[in-house]
């Protein structure tokens, strides 16, 4: 999967949620960018979970959405058609881990075995990001 301009898929998404232009200092330290689509049955499964991790640990979720439409139950989304890191991938649910201070996405996995398995493979990215800032 290539990983380019990721920059551009997060400040697209950060403006696209608020109507307006984001500076990059107003992006959050850590994100979450979940890349589903409606009607997937394995996103439906994960992108709850991804909410409840990410209201627990205080990130803010960019969904690039591959059919756009919402993927439950985040309301708020970004065509994922629309932006070069979200159009290559290719296995959904993929979850990444943007870290605004490496101006990257530092770490990611394609899939979704079971709730257990998704909150600790997510907490272990999360925490290995938050040790690079």
């Amino acid at each position: 999967m290539s990983l380019i301009n990721k920059r551009s898929l997060v400040l697209g998404a950060a403006a696209s949620f608020f109507g307006t232009m984001v500076r990059a200092d107003t992006v959050p330290s850590t994100a979450i960018i979940f890349v589903g689509a409606s009607w997937c049955p394995v996103c439906k499964r994960a992108a709850p979970i991804c909410k409840v991790f990410a209201e627990r640990h205080n990130l803010h979720v960019l969904v690039a959405s591959q059919d756009a439409r919402p993927v439950e139950p985040f309301p708020h989304f970004v065509d994922a058609r629309e932006h070069p890191i979200a159009t290559g991938v290719r296995a959904l649910p993929t979850t990444l881990v943007y870290l605004s201070s490496a101006d990257s996405v530092v770490g990611g996995f394609e899939g979704y075995r079971n709730p257990q398995w998704y909150l600790s493979t997510l907490l272990q990215l999360v925490r290995e990001a938050e040790g690079i800032s």
